[in-house]
């Protein structure tokens, strides 16, 4: 019985990465219509990658339950996660479709199954403490994408998201609907383009684009109307076309929050 819940946790997040590059339309990502910024990627190359998580993320579940939040879970949850980044990997022939994603859904995962909550609050405050841990199995052959977007303009991208408890992924979160429908996602998604610090944008253009980004978001997502119907809505995406950038850590936070409202 408790292994049928660590895969149905983990299949629960490999649902919310289906259902994230699913959603139709994100501007600038991959969805069910576009291939966004990318001439690499597309929606079938990420569901690939998506099935491919299932095992690591259901040993995290496994590892993680009931084990206290210190260094060794730590580690733990570091060491499965470089298998998915393998798999991963392999499932795509070298492309980069979830890193970010499994990072955030692994420590959310651990969070759970550690604890044995759904409570939101407590999962995002077991995820802060997991991500504040070191692990020093990490070796490092080249700098990451966040790590040059942070020594050239202070930004902390993911792993600094998760080790402040995922504040955008709350506010993404905390715009409540009478109904759970594409609009309420949309405005969901809108509140994390206009809030997260994204390295992706960052690094394949710079910081004066990304400010541009959240404040074009933030005027969209503050519309009384249908959002595609806004103009605006039409401005952003000709922007993101035109600088070509990808709110990929955006669309991890996205599949992260979707996950959390469904637990």
């Amino acid at each position: 019985m408790i292994e049928t819940r660590f895969l149905q946790l983990a299949q629960a997040a490999v649902d919310a990465l289906k259902w994230e590059v699913s959603f139709t339309p994100k501007p600038g990502l991959v969805d069910a219509i576009s291939n966004g910024s990318h001439t690499d990627m597309d929606i079938g190359l990420f569901f690939k990658s998506a099935d491919s998580l299932l095992n690591s993320f259901t040993e995290i579940a496994m590892k993680s339950y009931q084990h206290p939040l210190d260094l060794e879970l730590r580690e733990e949850i570091g060491r499965i996660g470089r298998i998915a980044e393998k798999d991963m990997f392999e499932a795509t022939d070298g492309i980069n479709t979830h890193k970010g994603a499994i990072w955030s859904l692994g420590l959310l995962i651990s969070a759970i199954s550690s604890q044995e909550t759904s409570d939101i609050e407590e999962i995002l405050m077991a995820a802060k403490r997991l991500a504040r841990l070191p692990d020093k199995n990490v070796i490092l052959t080249e700098k990451t994408h966040g790590m040059v977007t942070e020594q050239k303009y202070s930004l902390t991208g993911a792993k600094g998201e998760a080790q402040n408890g995922f504040p955008n992924l709350t506010k993404a979160l905390s715009f409540r609907s009478d109904q759970d429908d594409s609009d309420t996602w949309m405005r969901r998604l809108l509140i994390l383009y206009s809030n997260v610090d994204d390295t992706n944008i960052v690094y394949r253009s710079n910081l004066k684009v990304l400010l541009e980004f959240q404040t074009l978001s933030e005027k969209i997502v503050q519309t009384s109307s249908d959002i595609l119907d806004n103009p605006d809505f039409k401005k952003l995406e000709e922007f993101t076309e035109k600088y070509n950038i990808s709110p990929g850590g955006c669309a991890d936070l996205f599949a992260a929050s979707y996950f959390l409202k469904h637990l």
